[in-house]
């Protein structure tokens, strides 16, 4: 995979004493171990920047959330970790299995901790809550979150997720509104485009469910169970950023206007801002 590893693991090393900022020291990390790879096509290439760029962003999300909860430098730093890390698997799983899909290829979850643990970037880094970082990671893409995590676990799997999470729904709705975007496989999943919502996921949605991949099979699905995605935000800062940024709207504007869609939105919103008061 390196040109010369020992190499590109040393130089940062060196380099890394040298610069105080937390963020610069993981930036450094992740830029040399993407930049390893060889022989990338084009395509590749586009999609190695898209995924660094939202390693980045996630890690921003995370900060924020971390700012509005109060949390401790220790924590903080332990978030924007995760964020950084959480999927630089998926540099490894493209270059490999030239898919971004899991069920094609392996859990990037878990390829992301692997890597972590091969290459001792956290210790590099100099973080002593390794575990902490691996749990969030791998279950952050999960369905829900993992049983049995401690407080702490808990704590930065929830923030990992809502960052993980509101980054996509971004990305998503710049993605949906502009008509000469370029097609990008890990957005666009190539579904016929329906006409009805499939019975599973609209029962799902006035059941205050998040809806399951397993029931999409169409875009009006997979734009459902985006909206869904409300339901799975953990904090009120997180539901704040997604409604005051138009996010959830932004997707029922791309949907078919018809009276199912537009009660399944006006759901969406009422739960958000009802949790918003409440909270």
């Amino acid at each position: 995979m390196y040109k010369d590893k020992a190499d590109i693991l040393h130089l940062p090393n060196i380099f890394l004493n040298f610069m105080e900022n937390y963020t610069e020291r993981s930036i450094a990390l992740i830029t040399a171990y993407v930049d390893s790879f060889n022989d990338l096509n084009e395509i590749h290439i586009r999609n190695f920047a898209i995924k660094k760029e939202h390693l980045l962003r996630v890690a921003e999300i995370a900060e924020f959330i971390s700012i509005r909860l109060e949390l401790n430098k220790s924590d903080s730093s332990i978030a924007k970790l995760a964020a950084l890390f959480h999927d630089i698997g998926r540099f490894w799983q493209l270059n490999k299995y030239n898919t971004f899909d899991d069920s094609k290829s392996g859990d990037h979850a878990e390829f992301s901790v692997e890597i972590l643990k091969r290459e001792k970037f956290l210790k590099i880094l100099g973080c002593d809550s390794e575990e902490v970082v691996f749990s969030a990671i791998l279950t952050h893409n999960k369905f829900k979150i993992t049983e049995n995590l401690n407080e702490k676990e808990l704590l930065h799997a929830k923030i990992l997720r809502d960052a993980d999470k509101l980054d996509i729904l971004e990305v998503l709705t710049r993605f949906y509104s502009q008509s000469n975007i370029k097609p990008n496989h890990s957005l666009a999943w190539e579904l016929p485009k329906g006409c009805n919502l499939s019975e599973n996921i609209e029962r799902d949605i006035w059941d205050g469910k998040v809806v399951q991949k397993k029931d999409v099979f169409s875009e009006i699905d997979v734009k459902i169970m985006q909206l869904s995605w409300i339901y799975d935000l953990n904090f009120k800062c997180s539901i704040e950023y997604a409604l005051k940024r138009n996010l959830f709207e932004k997707i029922y504007n791309s949907l078919p206007q018809n009276y199912k869609i537009t009660d399944i939105y006006r759901k969406i919103k009422e739960f958000g801002e009802n949790k918003i008061r409440t909270q």
